[in-house]
């Protein structure tokens, strides 16, 4: 499993269909056997060794994917999702040391797999909680969105209501975005364009609307300056003005 800083590259053009993570590997297993045996220890060697995990090597039991069921269950997955899912175990170790409890690695590939949910920060990307406050502080401070998925999943933020909402609503919204955020991951790392067809179309039709308005702005303006130029209003009322004056 490479470094995330080597795989977990940023998304590509909105119509890209490259994926930006790669599938898990034997060598991507090998990796993850190093991180449970640094996360869990002797407890990580003893169930691999009841498992079969592994074999002796010079008296020493070492764990590895010896008959390849891990790999075999984790083959639908990818590379962020395996690191993904060591974020989960790593937490789940720190609230057990927290509360003076053993932590206990998973008994099966399979009930690692169920803690390999794609996380945004595996992708080198801002996690779900940082990217809603960036959400909250363009809608509420105009604080420019810099990252381009927090951009694409922001297509579900109404944020004139989002200013207005109370706070059972602010969580509505809340949910709503993160929601739309996972989609935009796990459009990443199945190739996909990050933006669905309707935002992308929504976004256009956002683009001839201002396109529109600013025409209507430059329209008005130069009518303006009509009216107050020589042969405008101005001009019609100082020639009156000298009319009557002859």
């Amino acid at each position: 499993m490479s470094s995330s800083s080597e795989s977990a590259r940023q998304a590509g053009p909105e119509g890209s269909t490259t994926p930006i993570s790669g599938p898990v590997t034997a060598e991507s297993v090998d990796t993850l056997f190093v991180a449970l045996d640094q996360l869990y220890g002797r407890h990580w060697r003893h169930r691999a060794k009841e498992a079969g995990w592994g074999s002796e090597i010079e008296g020493q039991f070492v764990p590895f994917d010896a008959d390849g069921k891990w790999l075999q269950a984790l083959q639908h997955l990818t590379e962020a999702h395996v690191r993904s899912g060591l974020l989960a175990l790593d937490e789940q170790a720190e609230r057990a040391v927290a509360e003076a409890r053993t932590a206990w690695p998973p008994d099966s590939p399979m009930m690692f797999a169920k803690a390999c949910r794609v996380r945004p920060e595996a992708l080198g990307w801002p996690t779900r909680e940082a990217a809603w406050r960036s959400v909250e502080q363009n809608a509420f401070t105009g604080t420019p969105v810099e990252h381009e998925t927090v951009l694409a999943a922001m297509t579900s933020v109404d944020k004139d209501a989002l200013r207005v909402a109370t706070y059972a609503e602010l969580e509505q919204h809340r949910r709503l975005f993160l929601k739309s955020y996972e989609g935009v991951v796990n459009r990443a790392i199945a190739g996909q364009p990050i933006q669905t067809r309707a935002a992308l179309e929504s976004r256009e039709n956002v683009s001839r609307a201002e396109r529109a308005m600013r025409a209507g702005e430059e329209k008005a303006a130069a009518l303006a300056a009509q009216q107050h130029g020589p042969g405008g209003v101005a001009g019609l009322r100082a020639a009156l003005n000298n009319d009557g004056g002859a």
